[in-house]
């Protein structure tokens, strides 16, 4: 029964973590359209193509306080899911930043 539970609890981080990547991705685009709103050129997508070949540095920003605070919690199922989900996202970047990473720069 606790195999079950624990399970339940890195199901529940993932979806955590993939909550926090939604609201982090509407704040990086937000954040580009208030700092370069009237600037001209494309000064705005490379601030967006930046931002995103560093989401992975990006995501400890959030990732670190919450599995502290879970571990604090002692909720290790759900500290669990977090971290998988913050490495498969690393993984992911990195693998994408290495392919279109080459091609365009």
């Amino acid at each position: 029964m606790a195999i079950r539970n624990e399970f339940l609890g890195i199901i529940y981080g993932m979806l955590l973590l993939l909550g926090m990547h939604a609201i982090a991705i509407v704040a990086i685009f937000i954040l580009g359209f208030v700092l370069f709103y009237k600037t001209p050129d494309y000064v705005i997508l490379v601030f967006w193509l930046y931002a995103a070949f560093g989401f992975s540095l990006i995501q400890l920003l959030y990732v670190i306080p919450v599995v502290l605070r879970l571990k604090k919690q002692q909720r290790w199922g759900m500290m669990k899911g977090v971290i998988i989900g913050a490495v498969i996202t690393a993984l992911v970047n990195g693998g994408c930043f290495l392919i279109y990473g080459r091609a365009t720069f």
